[in-house]
C-alpha cells in the first residue's frame, strides 16, 4: 500500500518526500544519482513515534533529506521480507543505501542532532566514493547470491540436546526467562520445552516454562487490568514493560497456554489463557470478519491507569489491518484454546476467520495476500511466511474440529507452497521473484524460523494423508540446516520441533465418524501422552477407501500400522498404551 502511517502525535514527518518501495523510487535514485534513505517503522513502535517527532520534524533533516537522498518508507508489518533484509537492530530502522540497494551504514534511532551529522556525512561519502562503492557492490552481490546448502549430515537428535543445555545455561532461576533484561516471552522456544517435557518426562523443562509464564503474567508485562501481554519487559524481573500488544506474540503465548491447561492444569494458567483469550476476542478481533487485528499501540499513561480512569480515556489505538500470518496464527491458536477449555464459541470463531480467509486471501492460483487493511482490496501477495502459518492452522482446525475441509484446504496451500517457494539447493524462500525485487530483496533468503515451522507442519500433513511427498519435502529441509542450526541458539526452535518429529515414529489416531459424533474421540486424543500426534477425521466413505469398516471407531497408528478399532474414547489411551509400548 502507498499510503504512510506516522506517529499519532503531532509531528512533521510527512513534510519528507516519502515513497514506497517501487520501481519509481529506486529508477528516481539512479536518474539522480542520490542515494536513498530507507525508514522501516511499525505502527505499534514507540521509537518509531518518537523518531518522527523529533528527527524527522526537524526542518534541518527535513531539507537535508528533500535535497540530497530519495526517501523510501516500508512498514515493517506490511513488509518483512524487506524487514529481513535492511534492518539495523531494530525499529526505527535507518538504512542508507547505494542507488540500487546496497546498504551503506545504518542505525536504529537516530536523535536530531546525530541525524543531521549522519545525514550529511553519508550523502558527502556517496558523492565522493560511488566508484568504490559501486565495485563493492558487485562483489556483495555475487558472494551473496551464491545459495549455500550444508551438507548431508547424519540426523541424530544432537542439535536438539545442544539447544536445551543453551536455554538452561541462560535459564534465570529467580524470575524465569532467559538471560538479562531486556526479556522477550519467546514462545517458540516454550512451545518446544514443553514438547520434549511431554516426550521425555524431565519435569526441569515444564519447570522453566511455567515459572516463566507465571512471572510475566504475575508481574508488569501482562495488563492485570484489561488482559494481554505486553510486548517484552526492560527489566529483568518483567516489572517496566514496553507495553504495545501484539497479534504475533499472543498467537504463540495461547499456544503455550493452552498445552500447560491441558497437560500441567493449574488455576493460575487457566486463569490467565481465559483472560488473554478475551483480550484477543474483545480487542483485536473483529467479529464481523473474524480477522484479527495487528497490534495496539503504546501508551504508557493510559495502561497505569485503574480500570474506571481507563474507562474515562480513549484506549490506545489498534491497528485494524490484518495481516495473514498474524491471523491464521491466531486462529490456529484459537483451535487449541477451544479444546483446552472446552468452548465451542471459541472453536466457532476461528473456524470462521479460516472459512473467511480460504474467501478472500487465497487467489486463483492458491498463493496468498499479506495484507488486509478495512475497506480495502488485499496487497502484497506470495509470502512463506503467511502460507506456513495457514497450513498450520489448517491443521490445528481438522484436528480440533473433525471438519474436512480444512484438511482438504492444507493439502491445496501445501502444493501451491511446494511448486512456488522451493529452492533448488533445499529449503524454501521467503518470498516469490516479483517486480519489487530491488538491492538486497532480489537476494534469496530461506528463513531458517520459517524453514522449520513448514518442515514440522508437513510432517504432519504427511501423518495426516499417508502422502509420502510431504514428508520427502520436510526431511529436504531438516537436512538442509542439520549443521547450520546447531549454531543459531534460541532462533532454531521451531528446527529443532521438526527434527523431533522427523525422528520419532509416526503417531495418527485415525477416528471414523462425523465431526459432531466423533468429538469425545479427538478430545481423547489429544490427551495422549505423545504432543507428536496427528488426529485425522475421516467419514465412513474416506474410511472404507482405505479398508476400514464403516463404523463409528478410533484406531491408534504407529508408522502406518494400525491396532484394533475402539470403540469407546475412554479406550483409547490403553489402545495407546498398548501399541506404542
Amino acid at each position: 500500500m502507498n499510503d504512510f502511517r506516522f506517529s499519532p502525535r503531532p509531528n512533521r514527518a510527512a513534510e519528507i518526500g516519502w515513497m514506497p518501495w517501487s520501481s519509481q523510487a529506486f529508477e528516481r535514485a539512479r536518474s539522480e544519482d542520490k542515494p536513498i534513505l530507507l525508514s522501516i517503522s511499525a505502527v505499534w513502535c514507540h521509537w518509531c513515534h518518537v523518531m518522527d517527532e523529533t528527527s524527522y520534524s526537524d526542518p534541518g533533516v527535513i531539507e537535508a533529506i528533500n535535497k540530497q537522498f530519495v526517501p523510501i518508507r516500508v512498514d515493517n508489518d506490511r513488509r518483512p521480507d524487506v524487514n529481513a533484509r535492511y534492518n539495523m537492530g531494530g525499529w526505527p530502522t535507518t538504512a542508507f543505501l547505494a542507488p540500487d540497494g546496497t546498504t551503506l551504514t545504518g542505525a536504529t534511532y537516530l536523535p536530531p542532532q546525530q541525524m543531521r551529522r549522519a545525514v550529511d556525512e553519508i550523502a558527502r561519502f556517496y558523492a565522493e566514493r560511488k566508484d568504490e562503492i559501486a565495485e563493492r557492490a558487485i562483489e556483495l552481490q555475487a558472494r551473496e547470491l551464491e545459495p549455500t546448502a550444508d551438507t548431508g549430515s547424519e540426523l541424530n537428535d544432537a542439535p536438539i540436546a545442544e539447544l536445551i543445555d543453551q536455554l538452561e545455561r541462560a535459564y534465570d532461576e529467580e524470575y524465569g526467562g532467559f538471560g538479562d533484561a531486556p526479556k522477550f516471552p519467546q514462545p517458540e522456544i516454550h512451545e518446544f520445552l514443553m514438547m520434549e517435557w511431554r516426550l521425555t518426562g524431565n519435569a526441569r523443562l515444564h519447570e522453566m516454562v511455567a515459572r516463566t509464564i507465571l512471572s510475566m503474567a504475575r508481574g508488569g508485562t501482562y495488563d492485570h487490568v484489561e488482559g494481554g501481554f505486553f510486548r517484552y519487559s526492560t527489566t529483568r524481573d518483567w516489572s517496566v514493560p514496553h507495553f504495545e500488544k501484539m497479534a504475533e506474540d499472543h498467537a504463540g503465548l495461547l499456544r503455550v497456554l493452552a498445552a500447560l491447561v491441558t497437560n500441567a492444569p493449574t488455576e493460575d494458567f487457566r486463569q490467565t489463557l481465559v483472560s488473554a483469550m478475551d483480550f484477543v476476542r474483545r480487542v483485536l478481533r473483529d467479529s464481523k470478519t473474524g480477522y484479527y487485528a495487528g497490534s495496539q499501540d503504546a501508551d504508557e499513561a493510559y495502561y497505569e491507569l485503574p480500570l474506571e480512569e481507563r474507562r474515562q480515556r480513549d484506549a490506545p489505538y489498534v491497528d485494524r489491518t490484518s495481516y495473514t500470518n498474524w491471523t491464521c496464527a491466531l486462529a490456529g491458536a484459537q483451535c487449541l484454546v477451544a479444546r483446552a477449555l472446552d468452548d465451542d464459541a471459541v472453536l466457532s470463531e476461528a473456524l470462521q476467520t479460516l472459512d473467511n480467509v480460504a474467501a478472500q486471501l487465497v487467489g486463483q492460483d492458491g498463493l496468498l495476500y499479506h495484507v488486509l487493511a478495512p475497506g480495502a482490496a488485499p496487497q502484497v501477495r506470495g509470502l512463506l511466511t503467511d502460507h506456513v502459518a495457514y497450513l498450520r492452522a489448517l491443521l490445528d482446525a481438522h484436528e480440533v474440529s473433525g471438519e474436512s475441509r480444512f484438511l482438504e484446504r492444507a493439502r491445496v496451500v501445501a502444493e501451491a507452497t511446494l511448486e512456488n517457494f522451493q529452492a533448488v539447493a533445499g529449503g524454501f524462500y521467503d518470498r516469490l521473484s516479483g517486480d519489487d525485487a530491488f538491492g538486497r530483496l532480489a537476494l534469496p533468503d530461506r528463513p531458517l524460523s520459517d524453514n522449520g515451522l513448514f518442515a514440522d507442519t508437513l510432517l504432519r500433513l504427511a501423518a495426516l494423508t499417508d502422502e509420502p511427498r510431504y514428508r520427502e519435502a520436510a526431511k529436504s529441509i531438516v537436512r538442509l540446516y542439520a549443521d547450520s542450526a546447531r549454531s543459531a541458539g534460541p532462533f532454531a526452535a521451531t528446527y529443532v520441533r521438526a527434527l523431533r518429529r522427523y525422528l520419532t515414529p509416526e503417531l495418527t489416531v485415525r477416528i471414523v465418524g462425523e465431526p459432531g459424533a466423533t468429538d469425545e474421540f479427538r478430545e481423547a486424543a489429544q490427551r495422549l501422552p505423545s504432543p507428536l500426534i496427528s488426529i485425522r477425521t475421516m467419514s465412513f466413505d474416506e474410511a472404507a477407501a482405505l479398508g476400514m469398516p464403516r463404523e463409528r471407531a478410533a484406531y491408534v497408528c504407529v508408522t502406518g500400522t494400525c491396532g484394533a478399532p475402539v470403540r469407546e474414547p475412554a479406550q483409547l489411551r490403553a489402545a495407546y498404551d498398548a501399541l506404542v509400548a
